[in-house]
Formats: structure tokens, C-alpha cells, sequence
């Protein structure tokens, strides 16, 4: 029992470390920030102001349904956003927005799969992809072990910042860190 609890240990420090290897290049952009619940007032002030603004902001949480549940509260409750982006391996974040009755979130993943922007895996093709198809106004990341460490998500993000989408829409990264 105890090596299982060791092995696990383990394999959460290597997400954590691979997670901040990729963000680390943003240098003042990208402020870290662990989230709990309940959410305390200046937990709330802070999260609006990364909602509001726009960047990269991650924010780490507890686990999968907090995050999601964090993301679909704050965008409801500042009704400001009307075409928003999930960039998510699972299914399940989209269809948690959709069971609540927002459809308002476009499946990005989704996207790159299917115009084949996943399996080309260039920057030229994900640049492509920002200037053909991107045109929302929010973007929330779920940053979870599979997404990070995927061979395309690399380029994918060198896209965003090459792009500047970050300068001009918020971007919410959100972790599971435990």
C-alpha cells in the first residue's frame, strides 16, 4: 500500500514540474495562483480580475468537477463572454457546460482533430488555425497529465503566444493538483 501511495506521489510531482516546465517561459504574464474551497473574498477579487483580463492565468485546484464548476460559475455570474473556447482531451468538460444549459463553449480539441491540425503537429498549421478559425473571446484550458504531455500541446501553446491571442482574450489554464 504504502509503494502505491509513494508511486502516486511520484507521478503527481512529474505533472507539476512538466506543467511549470511549459508555462515557465512566460515569465510576468503567467501568475500561478492555488485555489480552494470554500472560495475566501480575496480569492473571488482575484479570480475576477483574471476572468477580466487578459493573459495566460493559471489557477490550481482541488480536482476536475471544482475547476469546471469554478470556470462555468465566474462566466455566468459576469455574463460578459459569448463565444468561448475549451481546449480539453476529455469530452466530459464540454458536455459538463452543456448539461448545465450553456452551449456557449466550442470544443478546440474537437476542432484540431478533425481539420487534422493535431496530426500535422507544426506551428505554421496551429498559426493557421488562430488566423482561420479562431474568433472567440475567452479560452479555458484544462490542463490535465494527457493534455500536457501530448506531443502537439507544445506547439499549440508556442501558437498562442506567437499569435498574441493571450494579448487579447483571457486564457485560464486550470490544473488538478492535489
Amino acid at each position: 500500500m504504502m509503494k502505491i501511495d509513494m508511486l502516486k506521489n511520484l507521478n503527481e510531482k512529474r505533472f507539476e514540474r512538466k506543467l511549470f516546465e511549459v508555462f515557465d517561459s512566460l515569465g510576468d504574464i503567467y501568475r500561478s495562483k492555488y485555489i480552494r474551497d470554500p472560495l475566501s473574498e480575496h480569492d473571488i477579487l482575484d479570480l475576477q480580475e483574471k476572468f477580466l483580463t487578459n493573459g495566460i492565468h493559471h489557477i490550481a485546484v482541488k480536482n476536475v468537477m471544482f475547476g469546471r464548476s469554478l470556470v462555468f460559475k465566474f462566466l455566468n455570474s459576469i455574463n460578459c463572454y459569448h463565444d468561448n473556447a475549451v481546449l480539453s482531451m476529455s469530452n466530459e468538460a464540454v458536455n459538463f457546460f452543456c448539461s448545465k444549459g450553456e452551449t456557449f463553449f466550442s470544443d478546440i480539441y474537437y476542432d484540431l482533430l478533425q481539420d487534422g491540425y493535431i496530426s500535422k503537429n507544426k506551428k505554421t498549421e496551429f498559426n493557421d488555425f488562430f488566423i482561420e478559425q479562431f474568433y472567440y473571446d475567452f479560452m479555458f484550458i484544462e490542463a490535465n497529465q494527457e493534455l500536457i504531455d501530448s506531443s502537439w500541446f507544445l506547439n499549440f501553446f508556442d501558437a498562442i503566444k506567437n499569435n498574441k491571442i493571450d494579448q487579447h482574450i483571457p486564457i485560464i489554464v486550470i490544473s488538478y493538483i492535489k
